[in-house]
């Protein structure tokens, strides 16, 4: 993915979205299929832990300003999302 930050981003999302709408998919079939409850919930949170780990190694950064505020190229929309996103979950 070369380019700048921000002109990526709609990219990002949509494939992340994607993804999640693949493995919910997957899911549910193996749910189908008769796959215990037990093997989805290791399924669901292996895919979480992988998930957050990739997020991390395509994000590593030796700059500060980057680490913390992403360089400052978040645009509005994106950040509008994720600030809405974190008020209504129950982290908060």
């Amino acid at each position: 993915m070369n380019g700048r930050f921000i002109d990526n981003l709609p990219r990002v999302y949509g494939l992340y979205t994607g993804g999640f709408v693949v493995f919910i998919g997957l899911m549910a079939v193996l749910e189908q299929m008769g796959v215990s409850a037990d093997t989805l919930g290791i399924l669901f949170v292996a895919f979480t832990i992988a998930i957050y780990a990739g997020i991390g190694w395509l994000s590593r950064t030796m700059q500060v300003d980057a680490y913390y505020v992403a360089g400052r190229e978040v645009p509005a929309l994106y950040n509008g999302m994720a600030t809405a996103a974190d008020w209504m979950s129950g982290a908060s």
